[in-house]
């Protein structure tokens, strides 16, 4: 089962990879700070990036803020 994306009581986030190497090219082109890789139980991508804090990858240019909106009455 996978964890949770954002856990806020140890601050950590993860994000799916298909290689370890892919968790440090996240890091760098993103800021981040990569604490751990494990493994995710996921049989595409395999491993999990653990990063410190809550971090998200940024939207596209061309999105705003009601393109993520959701409806909670659907």
């Amino acid at each position: 089962m996978l964890k949770p994306r954002y856990d806020p009581e140890e601050d950590k986030s993860r994000h799916l990879a298909a290689r370890d190497s892919d968790c440090e090219e996240m890091a760098k082109r993103n800021g981040w700070d990569l604490v751990d890789i494990e493994p995710s139980g996921n049989r595409i991508l395999p491993v999990d990036c653990v990063f410190d804090g809550k971090t998200e990858f940024p939207r596209p240019f061309h999105e705003t803020d009601a393109d993520w909106e959701t409806d909670e009455d659907e």
